[in-house]
């Protein structure tokens, strides 16, 4: 039993280090928003997929742990958790679990507060983007009030894009 709770701490040790990997390409990404540096964003997105994905494989070595410490404890219910576990354990069997997991928890709050100013920023680009874009549009209308309402304006012949190029 021992050796199960040796393997979950060391799968959360993991996740811990990838978490905060996740963390600093957050922070990157802020600094990266800030500047507006779009090929720089797209790097650490790729590199924030690839981490994902090691999230998830070590998600699942992680589920399959705690199933097998249930079995082990006689717990059925399907959507046992790590503090059910702890409850039911010996204080010598958890080990360094608990200390991992409150540090794991930590730096998911942290992840989210980060994540939260990322998407402040990009909602704020946005704004700016479709402000422009109406800008855009608005200099291709013609007027909208006229002393005559009969009178009808032919559309200028503008266009966004140049169809020459």
């Amino acid at each position: 039993m021992k050796d199960t709770w040796g393997r979950l701490t060391a799968v959360l040790e993991k996740m811990l280090i990838v978490y905060q990997a996740i963390l600093e390409l957050s922070l990157q990404k802020r600094e990266v928003l800030v500047q507006s540096n779009v090929p720089g964003l797209e790097t650490i997105m790729k590199q924030e997929e690839n981490v994902c994905f090691e999230v998830t494989r070590l998600d699942k070595i992680r589920k399959s742990i705690i199933k097998e410490l249930a079995a082990i404890y006689g717990i059925t219910d399907p959507k046992i958790t790590l503090s059910h576990l702890a409850q039911v354990a010996d204080q010598d069997e958890i080990g360094n679990v608990k200390n991992v997991e409150q540090e794991l928890t930590t730096i998911i709050l942290k992840i989210s507060e980060v994540n939260n100013v990322n998407k402040q920023l990009v909602e704020q680009g946005l704004l700016i983007v479709n402000y422009s874009l109406n800008l855009l549009a608005q200099s291709t209308v013609g007027p909208t009030y006229h002393p005559n309402e009969k009178a009808s304006f032919p559309p200028p012949n503008k266009s966004l894009f140049d169809s020459k190029a």
